[in-house]
């Protein structure tokens, strides 16, 4: 595949070429290099490292154009570090995308990549999505201008939470961004067409991996890579859930559908192989997420595709291989669902993968055996009981005889499906019966072996399904289902979704969450009416309270018991200092605010403080070093300050002496420092030091002397008051029926293209439709917008759904 030009031309310019794309280009170029010089003359991280690697990748995406295809969504969810800079209103993203406009530019101004395709592209502008995109944007402006107005003082104290004006721009960078972005997208898929998008999906795929991966390590580090039963819902990198939301949520059902996308539209052994482990993290990070909206999503996704696929016409230039009625294909699928649960019921996880085996092997031998007559079934499956009693032998004689025995009779079967497939002829009926049946037998062996006599039922009748359907697939005149050995990535997929789903729900703590679902609606419901309260002029409703408003709004009116505590950054003579304010009513322990920064892994307790303090009542300012990725704390060394009111500063020093610090282990266990006010008081404090018992020094910007550089603030447990909780009542309280319009039309009116015939029979709009109606259905319980990553990419991906089109045909 031609990835796009592969050297940097010298200054010329074709004949008739538009000169509109170069002085973008140009504009473009300039305003992100400002960008950057504001960014880098901010960050409090090494400057030499970020600007040598925004460097490195400016050069790259200069000589290699369509790179930026890629790398941008594999790194979106990754690269940002507020919890170790401090940095909530520029962050590394930021970065990554100015670099990107700033070397797109750049190639566009001097040297624009040359087209690559013939024939028509597969996006148009046209004018619904000029006039939606307008619409919003407009109304971006207009409640970007009501929410910053009037200006704050540039102080540190306006960076340091999201009660200031300047929330507007942090949200609104978002929108900007996109909007910058698009025109380089659009020029990229005019100029290469669906080998740019083919990059656009590659790079999606990655972006659930790179996602995924940090999930995989935080449920490693911190609950356990099987424990289902914790309260501990993963975030993966995605900082902005310091105060909830549903970030990790909408970016794996944005990026989902593509990685399946990448799986069914793989070519070679390798690319499904490489596709069914994104797929089968990204599906292990979605059942983490504990999210009920999630798991609908995910049936949305499932729905969608399926629905769009019935849909599309068998293609003219090609002869189709019979796949089944989807109605006996549904019913096969959840003959295998069911299969699962009753697998796991009993037999826990080793049951569970089994019988998942066991249902891998059916499907390739249901082509095998089909036409087989009754007789060599019978023969065979008397053959495969008389196996039986050798495994029955080794599981008496041999420890963990069941699993070595499974092992090696699905092992010999999948051997000899495979020489069948390579010779092209079949084997021996009988035999391969023989050694399916065994292969159920060991399964139920397996699933005993762990759960003991009370999961024989489950795990045989979980057996006997899967043998079943084999049986009646060999005497059908019309087969079931045709196997081919290139969908078998895609049923291992399938089964490992279908595995993920029984293990979650089948958690203790899924369980309480599916039986608060009716309470915590009616709490939620609550929720909307006093965020809609906030609106209150003819004015609001029109063009709403004002971009990024919506936390300071909810902060000064919330609900009698809702006050959800602050910081800020105060300043005296002397100089700057920190204010703390606890919660008006705090409903246990993981409800308190909390702010401090990253200490080192190895950290050793108990640790030793000194720092200054006051209030004006008399309260308890409460010291931590947990093990703690974000926002579950794991293990703690504590200390209690107690101050005395209206006495001025006070200076405190000592050791701590509650509890320890847990080992870290592996993989590594992040470790966190953190204040918090155990009362409805203002704290503020100055001078914070802090060493470990090695007498190391773990803080940095004790004295707040460069502003919010490496502080941080957590509210791990009280999330309603930063969230209107819903997509579109966020957009109408802060943007109005302006906004709250464009962003309903663009996505109706995206939906409605992508569903008409021929641009749904371009392969990327069952994909796009898909992404978009998830993030859509995650949306009826967040906000998503007030989190720019996730604008960024929502915007895109509306873009595309407003203007592909399937080119005509050569």
């Amino acid at each position: 595949m031609n990835t796009t030009a592969s050297s940097f031309h010298p200054p010329a310019v074709r004949p008739g070429q538009p000169i509109a794309p170069r002085l973008y280009g140009t504009l473009a170029a300039l305003g992100a290099l400002a960008g950057l010089a504001i960014w880098l003359w901010m960050y409090p991280l090494d400057k030499g490292v970020a600007g040598a690697l925004l460097a490195a990748y400016v050069v790259l995406v200069l000589m290699r154009p369509g790179s930026w295809l890629v790398v941008l969504p594999t790194l979106w969810p990754v690269i940002e570090l507020a919890p170790w800079t401090g940095q909530i209103y520029f962050t590394e993203s930021d970065a990554l995308a100015l670099a990107t406009l700033l070397a797109l530019g750049l190639r566009e101004a001097i040297a624009p990549p040359a087209p690559t395709l013939s024939g028509r592209a597969p996006v148009k502008l046209n004018v619904a999505a000029l006039t939606l995109f307008g619409l919003l944007a407009g109304s971006v402006l207009a409640s970007g201008l009501r929410g910053l107005l009037p200006m704050p003082a540039l102080e540190p104290d306006v960076l340091i939470n999201y009660s200031s004006t300047l929330n507007a721009l942090r949200v609104g960078k978002g929108f900007v961004l996109a909007f910058a972005l698009i025109p380089f997208l659009h020029l990229a898929i005019r100029r290469d067409g669906d080998a740019a998008l083919g990059r656009f999906t590659t790079g999606l795929t990655l972006g659930l991996t790179s996602c995924a991966l940090a999930a995989l390590w935080e449920r490693l580090a911190f609950p356990g890579f099987t424990n289902f039963a914790s309260d501990y819902r993963s975030t993966a990198l995605f900082w902005e859930m310091h105060v909830g939301g549903a970030t990790l949520d909408a970016w794996l059902m944005l990026s989902f559908p593509f990685a399946l996308a990448s799986l069914l539209g793989a070519r070679s052994p390798l690319a499904r192989g490489l596709a069914l482990v994104a797929v089968g993290l990204g599906g292990y990070a979605i059942f983490t997420t504990f999210s009920r909206i999630v798991f609908g999503a995910v049936l949305v996704v499932i729905g969608v595709l399926g629905g769009v696929a019935l849909l599309r016409p068998a293609t003219p230039h090609r002869v189709e291989t019979p796949r089944g009625h989807p109605r006996v294909l549904l019913a096969l699928g959840g003959a295998v669902l069911a299969g699962c649960f009753l697998a796991f019921g009993g037999g826990g996880y080793r049951g569970m993968l089994a019988f998942a085996g066991l249902a891998l092997l059916a499907y390739q031998a249901g082509g095998v055996l089909a036409g087989a007559r009754v007789g060599q079934l019978l023969a065979g499956a008397l053959a495969g009981l008389i196996l039986l009693l050798g495994s029955l032998l080794a599981t008496a004689w041999v420890p963990k005889g069941a699993y070595l025995i499974y092992a090696l009779s699905w092992s010999a079967t999948a051997l000899l499906l495979w020489q069948a497939e390579r010779s092209g002829s079949k084997p021996a009926l009988a035999l391969l019966t023989a050694l399916l049946v065994w292969t159920g037998a060991n399964a139920v062996e397996v699933g005993v072996f762990w759960g003991e006599a009370a999961a024989l039922p489950g795990a045989a009748l979980a057996v006997c399904l899967v043998l079943l359907a084999v049986a009646v697939q060999a005497i059908r005149s019309t087969p079931l289902w045709t196997p081919r050995s290139q969908d078998v990535f895609t049923v291992g997929a399938l089964l490992g979704v279908s595995g993920m789903v029984v293990a979650t729900l089948g958690s203790a703590y899924m369980g309480s969450r599916l039986s608060t679902t009716s309470g915590d609606f009616g709490n939620r419901l609550t929720h909307y009416r006093e965020s809609a309260s906030l609106v209150r002029s003819p004015t609001d409703t029109l063009l709403g309270i004002g971009l990024g408003r919506f936390p300071d709004a909810f902060f000064w009116q919330p609900p009698a018991d809702g006050f959800p505590g602050s910081v800020r950054l105060r300043q005296s003579p002397e100089g700057h200092y920190l204010q703390i304010g606890g919660s008006r009513f705090v409903r246990g322990y993981g409800e308190m605010l909390r702010v401090g920064q990253r200490v080192p892994v190895d950290t050793a307790t108990p640790f030793h403080y000194r720092l200054r303090a006051r209030s004006d009542k008399d309260v308890a300012l409460l010291l931590f070093i947990c093990r703690k990725h974000l926002l579950y704390a794991d293990g703690c060394a504590s200390q209690a300050v107690k101050l005395k009111g209206s006495a001025g500063w006070q200076q405190f020093e000592g050791v701590s002496t509650g509890g320890e610090l847990p080992a870290s282990g592996w993989p590594p266990r992040l470790a966190f420092f953190s204040m918090s006010v155990e009362a409805p008081v203002d704290v503020d404090v100055d001078n914070v030091e802090l060493t470990d018992a090695t007498g190391r020094p773990l803080l940095r910007n004790g004295n707040f002397g460069r502003g919010e550089d490496f502080w941080f603030f957590t509210s791990d447990r009280d999330h309603l008051p930063w969230h209107a909780k819903n997509l579109f009542l966020h957009v109408y309280i802060e943007q109005g029926l302006l906004g709250l319009g464009a962003l309903g039309l663009a996505l109706v009116v995206a939906a409605v293209r992508l569903l008409r015939s021929p641009t749904r029979h371009h392969p990327l709009a069952p994909i796009l439709l898909a992404a978009l109606a998830a993030v859509t259905v995650v949306g009826l319980v967040d906000s998503l917008l007030d989190m720019p990553r996730l604008t960024v990419f929502i915007c895109l991906l509306l873009w595309l759904g407003l203007t592909l089109r399937k080119p005509a045909p050569a």
